[in-house]
């Protein structure tokens, strides 16, 4: 996971929720697939111990 100052000045969204269509890096090796096949769409937030984190989403190249 990452934290905002690791994630600013990116072109990549910021979503609320995980899409449908966006799978987590342990969700594309869980299902057997090439993660490089796939590209980072974006990043979901994720809230830890009250701290704010992101966490990067695939979706199909």
């Amino acid at each position: 996971m990452l934290m905002l100052h690791e994630i600013l000045g990116t072109d990549k969204l910021v979503f609320k929720e995980k899409q449908a269509e966006h799978f987590f890096y342990e969700d594309l090796l869980a299902l057997n697939e090439k993660p490089s096949q796939y590209k980072i769409t974006g990043y979901v937030e994720v809230r830890k111990n009250k701290q704010l984190f992101f966490k990067q989403v695939y979706s199909w190249v």
